[in-house]
């Protein structure tokens, strides 16, 4: 089955903990996003997990509201790539909560 990222705006609402310390400040490693972004995509669109596009983040995501990193899911060698927005909503103790927006058009 080829997946097909809906060309409208996708959000999803993630709790995670915030496992890595940058100079003082807790963030979430650029892996574990990736990780936990592409399983929230994949549960909002009804997709098994190991059918959803790879999902790259360039960096780590400060555990700070307001904080925020563009993505790519898709593989540009198959088809299109779109950008998703990641925005952390909320930072209780170690739990964050963040925001996923994917592109409406592809890159």
């Amino acid at each position: 089955m080829r997946f097909l990222l809906a060309t409208t705006a996708v959000t999803s609402a993630l709790l995670i903990s915030a496992c890595t310390m940058t100079v003082g400040t807790p963030s979430l490693s650029a892996t574990e996003v990736e990780q936990k972004a592409t399983a929230a995509l994949a549960e909002g669109q009804g997709v098994p997990l190991d059918e959803m596009p790879p999902l790259e983040c360039p960096s780590d995501l400060p555990a700070e509201v307001g904080a925020s990193i563009v993505c790519v899911i898709g593989d540009a060698a198959v088809g299109n790539t779109y950008d998703v927005t990641i925005t952390v909503e909320t930072v209780e103790g170690e739990d964050v909560s963040f925001d996923i927006q994917v592109a409406d058009e592809p890159n």
